[in-house]
């Protein structure tokens, strides 16, 4: 089973956890990463190597990031360019919860990654506009 690691900016990746065992219990080889104001990114970068590897029991590890192109999904992705990550993580940008919670209850199966993507998106919609409010 891949280990999950959610990396944001902030507190979002704690709050997301939370709120993921809120409906899950708890949840095995999961952890967060937060980017502080002012924190080094080579700080940041060392925080993460040592998150993959207590997760990574083997399978790998999927890195869930706030923003694509931010920061802590820029760091994720310098691993991929080296040997040793890059068949170990897969990262997904642009994370929200309905993503997560699926993610986190079919991880043990072959996941097709673009079926989670497109579960993140669908939980997105203009409510007002779909009750015809």
């Amino acid at each position: 089973m891949k280990g999950i690691l959610i990396v944001s900016h902030g507190n979002l990746a704690e709050g997301m956890r939370d709120t993921l065992e809120l409906f899950l219990g708890k949840i095995e080889q999961l952890d967060t990463l937060t980017l502080s104001a002012g924190q080094e990114i080579s700080d940041f970068k060392d925080k993460l190597l040592h998150k993959i590897q207590l997760l990574d029991t083997g399978d790998g590890v999927v890195i869930f990031c706030d923003l694509a192109f931010g920061t802590p999904a820029n760091v994720a992705a310098r691993l991929l360019g080296e040997a040793e990550y890059k068949d170990r993580a897969q990262i997904i940008t642009g994370m929200n919860l309905p993503l997560i919670l699926e993610y986190s209850q079919l991880r043990s199966e072959n996941v097709d990654f673009n079926d989670m993507i497109s579960v993140g998106k669908d939980g997105m919609m203009n409510l007002n506009q779909t009750l015809n409010i």
